[in-house]
């Protein structure tokens, strides 16, 4: 199986990630980046738990529709079924966003 590589922007910062697990689900892959730490220790990239108003935090990835420029968020499920990059259309080499989505509380 080929490498599959995603440049993933957040703020601004565009850091180029390999991806283990192509087909894991969404939630996995952010999870896997809120964690992952670059080749000075440090973590990659700051996610913040709560917004400026104190509102957790939740994170998404975003990907530009073409059409109309804008970034759609990638759910990571719809009904019961977990969301894969594939399902999006997302492939090899692509740009996607993180996208901080407040937690309705």
């Amino acid at each position: 199986m080929e490498d599959f590589f995603l440049d993933i922007a957040y703020k601004n910062k565009t850091v180029r990630f390999k991806v283990v697990n192509p087909d894991a689900p969404l939630s996995t892959l952010v999870d896997n980046l809120r964690h992952a730490i670059g080749e000075d220790g440090r973590l990659i990239f700051d996610f913040p738990s709560i917004d400026q108003t104190g509102a957790p935090l939740d994170y998404f990835f975003g990907k530009e529709d073409p059409d109309v420029h804008e970034i759609r968020v990638l759910r990571p499920r719809i009904g019961h079924e977990d969301q894969k990059l594939k399902d999006y259309n997302v492939r090899n080499g692509d740009l996607v966003y993180l996208v901080p989505d407040p937690i309705p509380g």
